[in-house]
């Protein structure tokens, strides 16, 4: 398993779906189709039955490739309070902007992608284990390390 740290967010585990490779700089690994992986890793984070990380609420603004102070307008305060609540690391943000992020999300993805598919008990963590079926990405069985 390949320990991803692309996302910027820690506990991120491939199965499959990556190669590593020798390059003129030493070892390094190419990971297949990313943007599908990202959306990947962002559903598991909406289908989560906890409350949202400051990591967790970064990536999906990234996501959407919104800076901060878009990311300020849409949810109507300050510049730094989005980076106040970025910054809380793995600590839990508030409700509302939990709740709002989550909900901006879902909208980009339908309107870019289509429906997010949401299971019923999806597990609540930040750490997750993904692999490549069919040319897609989807979350794994984690694996005991």
């Amino acid at each position: 398993m390949y320990k991803y740290t692309g996302s910027g967010l820690d506990g991120i585990f491939l199965k499959n779906g990556y190669t590593i490779v020798e390059t003129s700089y030493g070892q390094g690994v190419k990971i297949e189709n990313v943007d599908g992986l990202h959306r990947a890793i962002a559903a598991e984070i909406l289908r989560q039955k906890t409350p949202m990380t400051g990591h967790q609420f970064r990536f999906l603004r990234k996501e959407q490739d919104l800076i901060q102070e878009e990311a300020a307008a849409i949810f109507r305060v300050d510049v730094q309070t989005i980076a106040n609540w970025e910054k809380r690391g793995p600590q839990e943000i508030p409700g509302p902007p939990d709740i709002g992020m989550r909900a901006f999300y879902s909208a980009y993805i339908h309107a870019n992608f289509g429906p997010i598919k949401f299971e019923p008990n999806a597990k609540a963590n930040e750490s997750s284990s993904f692999e490549i079926e069919d040319s897609n990405w989807v979350e794994s069985e984690p694996v005991a390390a």
